[in-house]
């Protein structure tokens, strides 16, 4: 491996993590790999990979050759333990940071009271929000806490003042971050994965014929890791009534999900047995099959900590509509692209009703699909993103 022609560092994950941002910066660097000659630094040795357009090393192999920190650095930063190695690295060395969540509370967790460091999680929380944050650390200490708090303290102020600026994916994103730099945030959308214009051979027919689906049956999922803010519970109940109306339908749940969440008692429990299938984690191929089978996304999502669904832009890159709430990163796609439920205190009734009435409508779910496919690959592709990220180098004098 030679490093000495490179020009650009990105500090990532890769696949095979299984993580959308690794997915994310693989795309990403193929087109940047066209322009210049990048570099993406892993955590550890055994997770270096051949990556086309880039050359890929480790966190020791950076220590081992300074020159490359003359060079603009690019961070990848999202709110899970994979990211830790990133969040650490873009503090030492300042650069681009790329902020896909901005609530980055989980992650800290991880690195602080995940090792047994107490003292390290009050101090973040005391720089970040000062006696609010100390009194939040010490009420935690004696059992008083709520996932609120991480969403009311994101705790991303130390990232974002030391980078020399921030990309984010939604306007939502921008206007919640701390302590950034005049005039150093710029939006740039979640690009669509190269990977759906693969599929556009794929009729749907074909793609429920191979999971075995019948062609007549209305087919909604929902896709990636399942979380609480995911809201796949209230999906369900939802469901539960539209089975009771005598409404036909089958929900896919793609992705492993939290065991706190207990989806197989739940769709027990709500008489779903044989409408809903859960697949756990879900390899490429078998995630756009599935999309492509598809007619409706549910992508509803609350609290919202400012990220942005890599799974929406697939998913309307494909040509799948999505149903999304009113509110968030989600709702920044225009009208054209996705169906939009207000949210409210109690939004099982809208929910119900919205989702009975676009099931019961294969034909305009399809004709959405079309729009909004033209929408996110005119509006969200990889090149337009790699485009952004030069432009951003060059007028923040980066390079």
């Amino acid at each position: 491996m030679s490093l000495l022609d490179r020009e650009l560092v990105m500090v990532s994950p890769l696949p095979p993590r299984r993580s959308g941002i690794a997915a994310y910066t693989a795309e990403l660097v193929a087109a940047l790999g066209r322009r210049r000659r990048v570099l993406v630094v892993v955590e550890r040795a055994a997770d270096i990979v051949d990556l086309p357009g880039a050359e890929v090393t480790c966190l020791a192999g950076l220590a081992a050759a300074p020159w490359l920190a003359a060079l603009p650095h690019v961070y990848q930063l999202g709110n899970n333990a994979d990211h830790g190695f990133v969040l650490h690295a873009c503090l030492r060395r300042p650069g681009l940071l790329v902020l896909h969540d901005p609530v980055l509370h989980h992650l800290v967790e991880e690195l602080t009271l995940g090792l047994g460091d107490r003292d390290g999680y009050a101090a973040v929380l005391r720089h970040c929000h000062g006696a609010a944050g100390a009194q939040v650390a010490r009420l935690r200490e004696l059992g008083v806490f709520s996932d609120a708090q991480r969403y009311r303290m994101p705790l991303h102020d130390q990232m974002v003042a030391a980078a020399r600026g921030v990309l984010v994916h939604s306007a939502h994103a921008a206007g919640g971050l701390r302590g950034a730099r005049p005039g150093r945030v710029r939006v740039v959308r979640h690009h669509v994965s190269p990977a759906v214009w693969g599929w556009d051979g794929v009729s749907q027919a074909e793609a429920r014929r191979r999971l075995g689906v019948a062609p007549e049956v209305p087919l909604l999922l929902s896709l990636g890791f399942a979380t609480g803010p995911k809201q796949l519970p209230l999906v369900l109940r939802a469901l539960a009534r539209l089975r009771e109306a005598g409404q036909d339908f089958h929900y896919v749940i793609g992705g492993a999900a939290e065991a706190a969440l207990e989806l197989p008692r739940l769709v027990e429990k709500l008489g779903l047995a044989g409408r809903v299938t859960l697949t756990g984690w879900l390899a490429e191929d078998a995630f756009f099959t599935w999309a492509r089978a598809a007619d409706l996304l549910v992508n509803l999502r609350f609290p919202v900590g400012g990220e942005t669904s890599g799974t929406l832009a697939r998913a309307l890159g494909m040509g799948l509509p999505a149903l999304v709430f009113d509110h968030g990163p989600a709702a920044e796609w225009p009208d054209e692209a996705v169906f939009k439920l207000a949210f409210s205190a109690d939004p099982l009734p809208g929910l119900a009703a919205r989702l009975g009435g676009l099931l019961a409508d294969r034909a305009g779910l399809a004709a959405k699909g079309r729009r909004a496919m033209l929408v996110a690959r005119a509006e969200a592709s990889v090149a337009l993103s790699a485009e952004a990220y030069l432009a951003a180098i060059r007028d923040w004098g980066l390079s």
